[in-house]
């Protein structure tokens, strides 16, 4: 078909003479033959609205954090400006030992210095000139604006995990000072005890370990003739292995501490043999990357502990002075995540993220960095020896933090951390990975322990003390946090898929492929949205291209000398005392056990 373009006279140039114009038009046409498919075209909204979703890598990420804590640790300082804000142990008229101000420990503090306007009185209109500037809030140690304060004491980081290490150094204490040295990769560790016709292993963590599969002790598989004993959850922690099955000349059993690992098949012990490792983290944001703020509308059910003291150390009446203050708090990423060129430490897209919260002790009255540890190394009795050290390049301390910034004041030197830049390398969970599974198991999650240094503040955390032994000055005792949080943004399934070609369509990244078999097996990526019968399943709302990913955080901290759940998690019902013998209505477990 021809194109004919009319211009009128006017157009072509300056004041053109106008013109009658007339265009004649012939009618005619083309024809082609249509396929069907391109003759009907069904839209259908809901699976548009599923592709699109699926394809979309932007995450989201906002929720809630509720810090449970209480402060238990009285001390004495002498510092001037701490102790001045001390909440006293008494009113102010004896000694002055008290607890650190809650400050210390909060994720939005409220001691900010301030300018503010006072308030005008509408009769003094007429006289007005201008407003008068106050300043409120102290300078004495640090300035921290009303911009700084919630990220002075905490920062917040989306991480991943990109590899796992196994040659990070470990070690397990028993209560007499036996110490078992291992690295991460050697496996999990278990007390050895005989048991008459049997030895029976007890492992501090959950051992993953079923009936009818194997452990490894130095190279040797055993099978495992029952799990569990008297004691409730014990099948997660107790393994029995006959004595009738132990090669003669045989000295494993002899070691206080034996270190296993699981093995599902005996006959196929290079592929059903489990793997261990330490998760190593990735940051992917930086610490300006998220608004943390009151959540508006929530309160927590725990006291606010304050105290109006008569007289503080520097001698100044009527002080309020704050203990203990409940925490309910949002945080919100300010811009989607783009997951897109990332690997985790299996090779394929992560299936999850993490949300860091990294203690940053801005104020320096703790040690910095932390030091890492897992549940293996927390104990009700004594301060498991893992924690010792003081070189902060490297094990126990989290070395991906740095050694932080000192800074002087009043003859005291102070350590403060710093913001972390994109791609810190941070310690994660003691995790075990079966490869014919081709599943991970968390064993235990990384903890955190701060502690203040004596010259700072001094509870005696480098001293025994009744009922809990073990501290020195490179291993004192303190508080205890779980740094990382998992951020589910896809779901595998729990089942796993074959096929004896790797041309299968749409096979995800995590295939792999077994020899011995000759088949490849993968687990399959479920769509968002999907929720199996067994509630495996993400589903998230889906908006503007970026699904919003929520997750509430109860962020606990524990003092270590007081808390009292540290033990395998072995205990019987006779446990459970009646509340007129103990006012506590405390949970004593595995009372009996020796260790």
């Amino acid at each position: 078909m021809e194109k004919r373009k009319v211009i009128l006279p006017e157009k072509r140039f300056a004041k053109a003479s106008s013109e009658d114009l007339n265009l004649s038009i012939k009618l005619s046409e083309e024809k082609s033959l249509l396929t069907n498919d391109e003759r009907e075209y069904i839209l259908d909204i809901n699976e548009l609205f599923s592709a699109e979703r699926n394809d979309c890598k932007r995450y989201k990420i906002f929720g809630k954090i509720r810090p449970i804590f209480r402060n238990m640790y009285s001390g004495t300082t002498s510092y001037g400006p701490l102790s001045e804000q001390l909440a006293l142990v008494g009113d102010g008229t004896g000694t002055y030992v008290g607890y650190l101000p809650y400050n210390e420990f909060a994720f939005l503090r409220n001691d900010v210095y301030r300018e503010s306007i006072p308030d005008i009185d509408v009769s003094s209109l007429s006289t007005f000139t201008g407003f008068t500037l106050s300043k409120t809030g102290t300078t004495s140690h640090q300035t921290i604006t009303p911009m700084e304060a919630p990220y002075h004491n905490w920062n917040l980081y989306v991480s991943y995990v990109y590899t796992g290490d196994t040659n990070y150094p470990m070690k397990y204490t028993l209560s007499g000072n036996t110490v078992q040295s291992f690295v991460s990769g050697d496996g999990i560790p278990f007390r050895v005890s005989d048991n008459g016709v049997s030895y029976r292993l007890t492992s501090p963590m959950d051992h993953g370990l079923g009936e009818g599969e194997f452990i490894i002790l130095d190279d040797y598989p055993y099978y495992v003739n029952s799990i569990g004993n008297e004691y409730y959850n014990s099948e997660l922690f107790v393994v029995d292995i006959l004595k009738s099955q132990i090669p003669s000349g045989t000295t494993t059993f002899n070691n206080t501490i034996v270190i296993g690992k699981r093995c599902i098949d005996s006959k196929n012990i290079n592929e059903t043999t489990s793997q261990y490792y330490v998760h190593k983290l990735k940051t992917l944001t930086n610490s300006e990357d998220y608004i943390l703020d009151k959540a508006g509308f929530e309160n927590q059910i725990f006291e606010h502990e304050r105290k109006l003291l008569f007289e503080n150390a520097a001698q100044q009446n009527d002080v309020l002075v704050e203990r203990n203050r409940p925490e309910t708090l949002l945080f919100d990423f300010k811009e989607p995540f783009v997951l897109t060129g990332l690997t985790n430490n299996l090779n394929y897209e992560p299936t999850e993220l993490y949300l860091s919260i990294l203690f940053r002790n801005g104020n320096g009255y703790f040690q910095y960095p932390p030091k890492v540890g897992w549940k293996m190394n927390l104990h009700n009795e004594w301060i498991d020896t893992h924690f010792s050290g003081t070189t902060k390049t490297l094990p126990p301390f989290e070395s991906g933090m740095g050694s932080g910034y000192t800074f002087t004041n009043s003859g005291i030197t102070f350590t403060s951390g710093t913001t972390l830049p994109i791609g810190t390398i941070l310690t994660g969970a003691f995790v075990e990975y079966n490869p014919y599974e081709m599943k991970e198991r968390i064993i235990s999650e990384s903890y955190h322990r701060i502690a203040n240094p004596t010259t700072i503040f001094n509870y005696d955390q480098d001293d025994t003390q009744p009922g809990f032994s073990g501290a020195t000055a490179s291993n004192m005792f303190g508080v205890i946090y779980q740094p990382h949080h998992r951020v589910k943004v896809r779901e595998l399934s729990p089942y796993t898929e074959t096929s004896t070609s790797p041309d299968v369509d749409n096979i995800p990244q995590n295939a792999r492929y077994f020899p011995n078999e000759n088949l490849w097996k993968w687990r399959d990526v479920y769509d968002y949205g999907y929720i199996d019968d067994l509630g495996y399943g993400v589903d998230f709302p889906f908006m503007n291209n970026v699904h919003y990913v929520r997750n509430d955080i109860n962020f606990y901290m524990r003092n270590e000398k007081s808390y009292k759940h540290k033990a395998d998690g072995l205990f019987d019902f006779d446990s459970f005392f009646n509340k007129n013998s103990n006012k506590n209505n405390k949970l004593n477990r595995n009372r009996n056990k020796k260790c």
